[in-house]
């Protein structure tokens, strides 16, 4: 091997079932480029603040991972999976933990049923694709000669990064797919990891900037909390942050969310979404899109347009969620840990619309905007104001950023 390249070798557990597919959408496999294109996401996170705005931020990341413009060329970072040991694929169709998790059918919305139906025959925790339960797997990076050592302890740091608080695959941000890095060299050399995420994160964002991001990065506006729950397996341990989500973002249905009384958090989302209804058009509601959109887009109320909540221009699509979940856990005899990331940033471009149920408003670009996501989190923790009707297993603290 070339001694002028620095070689870097990462082994990952993956933690939580990941739903990840290629070009046969039967078959669920580690896929290299979405290895690539979350290792890429999380170096952009650790970006703000080291660059000169957008344009930068796409230059400096040309020049490190490549681009299909003639005067970068090919990525500098040479990456292959070099062993992988993954679980049996558990198939579509199937149901996943019997139906008994509730809170993650809600996290897992889209890979699998939220709900069971007797019209449908579907049943509750049914998938809808393919999934890898777990497993281990290496990838090895060469790093080219023609980087200089701050771009290689950049790739370092991102390797860290997505193996602390990220994930692969479908639902990743919802905290399936979570990755956990339990090993690192670099030339042959082991580098020491913390096996705390509370200590890896605070290593990796030790000088925050402040200010609102351009895009999804680390800030002093970011929070993170860790959350621990007594005797939890890793999926219950999701379960259980999955029921906090939906107990606290729900209307439920007939008063009822998934085993509780609805606690009608956000009681103007319902109404704004049900204002044109012949029974209630006479309700006088004071926002003109739901709260909840800083969860990110899109919201969809029912079928149609009309119950459809997102960026009015049709090339966004979609703006996903600022709130990252991620179950860390090292060796699988260790307890897990919850890992919650928010990383606020500008929501959408600049003097962007929201087209909420066939309407087109103005986002609110108040204080208040993320006021929902803080909800939650302050939630989790207990602080003062905040709903108190968290699970009494669960044990959570905050850790303080730099």
């Amino acid at each position: 091997m070339n001694k002028n390249f620095t070689t870097i070798e990462a082994t990952y557990r993956i933690v939580t079932p990941m739903f990840c597919s290629g070009g046969d959408p039967t078959k669920a496999e580690l896929r290299l480029a979405s290895f690539k294109g979350a290792l890429r996401f999380w170096w952009r996170s650790l970006m703000w603040g080291k660059v000169d705005g957008v344009a930068d931020l796409h230059k400096r990341e040309a020049a490190l991972f490549g681009s299909s413009e003639q005067k970068v060329g090919q990525s500098k970072v040479r990456m292959r999976i070099t062993s992988e040991n993954l679980l049996s694929q558990v198939n579509t169709g199937e149901v996943w933990e019997k139906g008994r998790l509730k809170g993650t059918h809600y996290l897992g919305y889209g890979v699998m049923e939220a709900f069971s139906s007797s019209k449908t025959g579907k049943k509750a925790g049914q998938l809808t694709r393919p999934m890898i339960p777990g497993g281990i797997f290496t990838v090895q990076l060469r790093l080219s000669p023609l980087l200089n050592e701050e771009q290689k302890q950049q790739v370092q740091n991102a390797l860290i990064m997505l193996g602390t608080v990220g994930g692969l695959g479908s639902k990743s941000r919802k905290g399936f797919g979570s990755l956990t890095l339990t090993e690192l060299t670099v030339d042959g050399e082991t580098r020491e990891l913390a096996t705390s995420p509370a200590k890896r994160i605070k290593e990796l964002t030790s000088s925050l900037k402040d200010g609102q991001p351009q895009w999804t990065a680390w800030s002093k506006q970011s929070r993170v909390l860790l959350v621990k729950s007594e005797k939890a397996s890793v999926v219950e341990l999701l379960d259980q942050l999955g029921r906090e989500q939906v107990y606290y973002r729900s209307w439920g249905n007939r008063g009822k969310v998934i085993d509780r009384e609805r606690e009608e958090n956000f009681k103007e989302d319902h109404d704004l979404s049900k204002k044109d209804h012949d029974l209630i058009k006479e309700m006088k509601v004071s926002i003109k899109h739901p709260r909840r959109i800083a969860f990110g887009l899109p919201h969809n109320y029912g079928k149609g347009d009309s119950k459809a909540v997102a960026p009015a221009s049709r090339d966004l699509e979609r703006r996903a969620s600022p709130l990252f979940l991620h179950i860390h856990q090292i060796d699988e005899q260790d307890s897990p840990v919850g890992v919650a990331v928010f990383l606020p940033s500008q929501f959408l471009p600049e003097n962007e619309k929201i087209r909420a149920f066939g309407n087109s408003v103005p986002l609110d670009s108040s204080e208040e905007f993320w006021n929902p996501i803080n909800g939650y989190l302050d939630r989790l923790t207990g602080k003062s104001g905040a709903t108190k009707k968290v699970q009494n297993s669960l044990r959570t603290e905050e850790v303080s950023l730099g």
